[in-house]
């Protein structure tokens, strides 16, 4: 693995905070609270800790019942909030956002909201000595009544923490559907909480549908198996169902999880990730539960480099899509995506521009091309590779005269600036000056589907990455 490829700023959208306590953690509360574990020996702990493919659902999610156990008391709670800030902010993360169930760590006493008091106060302190400040999102359990999952909403709601941002619906979800919670998030979208869901993790395509059609999500907790609901030719999402169409069309990041999924029966190398981010879903990588799965936030862009032939560009989208889809305000979101671009300072090799197959014909024989609307813009669009699916759904719907130029970025120079697009703080190409021939590497044409929407053409996949 080059060291180069994965090194940049990262930015952690999903990560829970009892899947990442430290097993001598565990080992230290467990002594003083009086709880009973597997293993005293911490590497022992650490093994058991460990959920491995094939696992059963049930002796999987007993880990989490025996970190549970032991983080019953606000001391605890602080501790490893501050441990997870301290272990994310040496991997590289500059902006987490730890998620957990206040109403979990109930059973003696510690009312939700000084649950959220004490991973609070624990932030703060890991804040002041790492300069990561953490935010939380307040998990409700899809296995609980939806009167729980009010009370845990309320919780947010009532702790008045500046760091609470958001909230999350959490758990098993066969049987579960998000649409048994609606009125909790309902309530959440009236206080102002940004809201992501669980959703496509260990079920199919319609626990995605039932996240959207009832909760209104900012965010999709995993969503891998939105794949369900496309149709794949020659290793490539070819056509989507309405569920998948409506997920794209959402902009909704999902908060892909390779290593966690993986030990649910997904093997890193066959998980869809590629299929999704290639058909313009907003992908983001993120280590779910660092300890109980065994992995770290750096060490899942290094799986998407290993199985999947993410390259440094590719890395470096999926991050800044994280901080704009981070629960921040516009000026923070904005400021923090600016941070991600500047620290991963990359430029892909090859671009596209959508052209107008008359204008682009027509231009090939005088040698510049100048499309209609530089004139009203003062720039021509140019999109990379990841973006592409943005504007050619947003403003060309249905339209079949046109045709996607590869560009060589090396040709344009200085007169390549990327500015944030129309109603977005992603940064998009724009260039100020005709584009010549000798820039095109390639033509392809883009055909919309019967439903009139995009997906990309495989050989112009093919010809980006070069």
């Amino acid at each position: 693995m080059n060291a180069t490829a994965v090194g940049g700023p990262i930015v952690v959208l999903h990560d829970h905070l009892d899947g990442g306590v430290r097993p001598q953690t565990v080992l230290d509360l467990a002594a003083e609270h009086g709880v009973e574990v597997p293993a005293t020996d911490v590497d022992e702990l650490a093994e058991w800790f460990t959920i491995t493919p094939g696992m059963p659902f049930v002796e999987a999610f007993s880990r989490f019942d025996l970190v549970g156990a032991v983080l019953q008391t606000p001391e605890a709670l602080a501790r490893v909030a501050r441990e997870a800030v301290e272990d994310l902010a040496a991997d590289g993360v500059i902006h987490a956002e730890l998620r957990f169930a206040p109403m979990l760590h109930t059973l003696q006493g510690m009312t939700p909201v000084g649950a959220i008091d004490a991973v609070d106060a624990g932030l703060a302190d890991a804040a002041a000595t790492t300069g990561l400040d953490a935010l939380i999102i307040v998990c409700a359990m899809r296995d609980q009544p939806e009167d729980v999952s009010l009370q845990a909403i309320q919780s947010a709601i009532d702790s008045g923490c500046d760091r609470v941002v958001g909230v999350d619906l959490a758990g098993g979800e066969v049987g579960h559907p998000a649409e048994n919670h609606a009125a909790a998030f309902s309530l959440a979208h009236r206080a102002g909480l940004s809201v992501t869901i669980h959703a496509g993790e260990m079920d199919g395509a319609h626990q995605v549908a039932s996240a959207l059609d009832t909760c209104a999500p900012d965010r999709i907790g995993h969503g891998w198996r939105i794949i369900d609901d496309c149709v794949i030719e020659d290793n490539r999402i070819a056509a989507l169902g309405p569920t998948a169409t409506a997920l794209r069309a959402s902009g909704a990041p999902l908060e892909i999880c390779l290593t966690s999924n993986a030990c649910l029966g997904m093997p890193v190398a066959e998980h869809p990730v590629r299929l999704l981010r290639d058909a313009g879903f907003r992908v983001t990588l993120n280590p779910d539960d660092r300890a109980i799965t065994t992995t770290s936030a750096r060490r899942e862009l290094e799986l998407a480099v290993e199985h999947h032939g993410f390259t440094r560009y590719d890395l470096a989208q999926s991050m800044e899509r994280a901080a704009l889809g981070a629960f921040l305000p516009d000026e923070e979101r904005a400021a923090l995506a600016a941070r991600v671009r500047s620290g991963w300072d990359v430029v892909p090799a090859r671009i596209v521009h959508l052209a107008e197959r008359g204008e682009w014909e027509a231009a090939r024989s005088t040698g510049s091309y100048l499309p209609g609307a530089f004139t009203a813009d003062g720039f021509t669009h140019l999109s990379s590779l990841h973006q592409l699916l943005t504007p050619a759904n947003r403003f060309y719907a249905g339209r079949t005269d046109l045709v996607a130029l590869v560009i060589d970025t090396h040709f344009l120079g200085p007169a390549l600036v990327w500015e944030p697009g129309t109603g977005t703080n992603e940064h998009f190409p724009h260039l100020y000056a005709a584009l010549t021939p000798e820039a095109v590497l390639g033509e392809f044409e883009m055909m919309p589907g019967a439903d009139g929407s995009f997906l990309l053409p495989p050989e112009l996949v093919l010809a980006v990455g070069g």
